[in-house]
């Protein structure tokens, strides 16, 4: 009897086991979490407007089997947010101290060139930001903007760290918040185009990798 309840112990810790490695995460080859800030500015006609400023953000990264046994394509969730000073030489304005405040989040595939401890890649998504008007500006007001954010950088691991270093353009759809509309169409409708302006960030991220 006690033989045969040892047997069935080590059939179950067998089953158990190979359960554990058909599991969906257990197929992924990195997991990463990074935290980092930058600059983040914006160009052509919202460049005079909105001066450069800070932007920080949290990365969730994972790394899949490779896609047709060749192509590293990973999957980012991310979210960041950044202060840019408006420009109060502009006639709206009407005093120093207001700031854009942005919030956002995304998700994007990043390819790897090649897999290595240090390995350049490309990425593109969707994403989703708030944008608010912290003091008083005329013909400026808050907005809920869709985008697509584009980018390149180089990741490199050792022992369980990570480093990301990116380089990001940021296609907007909309640009009411800061195209001198009025305030009362603020929250109506928007259609559903691509603004001639976008937005750009150069980032720094550090974090762990299991």
């Amino acid at each position: 009897m006690k033989r045969a309840g040892v047997g069935w112990v080590l059939l179950a810790l067998g089953v158990g086991s190979q359960g554990a490695e058909a599991a969906p995460w257990s197929k992924l080859r990195e997991l990463s979490v990074t935290a980092g800030a930058g600059v983040e500015g914006y160009t052509l006609n919202l460049a005079p407007l909105i001066d450069p400023g800070i932007t920080y953000g949290v990365l969730l990264d994972v790394l899949p089997p490779p896609l047709l046994g060749v192509l590293d394509v990973g999957l980012e969730a991310g979210f960041s947010g950044a202060v840019n000073g408006l420009d109060t030489r502009h006639p709206q304005a009407t005093a120093d101290g207001v700031a854009l405040v942005r919030h956002g989040v995304h998700a994007a595939a990043t390819v790897d060139l090649f897999h290595a401890a240090v390995r350049p890649y490309v990425l593109g998504g969707l994403g989703l930001s708030v944008y608010n008007i912290r003091g008083t500006v005329r013909g400026f007001g808050d907005d809920l903007v869709g985008n697509v954010p584009l980018g390149a950088g180089v990741r490199a691991s050792y022992r369980g760290l990570t480093a990301d270093a990116r380089l990001s353009y940021t296609v907007l759809f909309d640009q009411r918040y800061v195209t001198g509309a009025p305030v009362s169409n603020v929250g109506e409708p928007a259609a559903f185009t691509l603004g001639k302006a976008g937005r750009y960030s150069g980032t720094l991220h550090l974090g762990v990798t299991w």
